[in-house]
This record gives structure tokens, sequence and C-alpha cells, in this order.
């Protein structure tokens, strides 16, 4: 008996596959294992919010200030670039004050 023709997938798409379905796969444990202990979907968020927004991201921010200043001493970064990183550290710092902001201007 002869099998149907099956798509072939090139290998690095596989591998590509493959990660980003491990990935899935791990952020739902992950996720699914916070919020089994919660009560509402409120503090696996909050959870994340305080990944993202610990020390170690202040730190590992102002590192990152540091080595643009340096690149920008040293004439290898130009300012729009700089501008750019820094506005994106603002958002990610910031974000819980602009939010708040927005919903004081809304209500």
């Amino acid at each position: 008996m002869q099998k149907a023709p099956v798509a072939m997938i090139k290998p690095a798409s596989q591998q590509k596959m493959a990660l980003f379905t491990l990935t899935m796969a791990t952020l739902l444990v992950l996720v699914s294992f916070n919020l089994a202990f919660a009560g509402p979907i409120e503090e696996g968020v909050d959870w994340l919010l305080d990944l993202l927004t610990n020390g170690i991201a202040r730190s590992l921010a102002i590192i990152g200030i540091v080595i643009l200043g340096y690149m920008a001493w040293a004439g290898r970064i130009t300012g729009e670039a700089c501008g750019k990183y820094i506005l994106g550290i603002v958002f990610v710092f910031g974000g819980a004050s602009i939010v708040d902001l927005i919903i004081a201007a809304v209500s």
C-alpha cells in the first residue's frame, strides 16, 4: 500500500515550529501553575508585571543607558537611536503611571 504524499517541511521550519511549541508549552505551564494557587487572573498578571519591572530589570536598564552613553561618547550611535531606546525604557517602567494618567483623563 502506498501512503498519501505528505507535505515536506524543511528542517529549519521544523526546528522553528518545535521551538515555538516548546516555548508556548512552557509559558502555559508557568501561567497555569501560578494561576492554580491564585484567585483571579489578576495575580498572574501582577506576577508578570513584577517580573518585568523588578530590581534586576531596573539594573539592566541602568546598564543599558550607561552603554548608550559610552556609544554616544564614542560617536557610534545616533541621537535618534538613543532616543528610541530611552523612550522604550520609559514606556516599560512608566507604563503604570501612563495608564493611570489615561484612566484619570477619561473618567
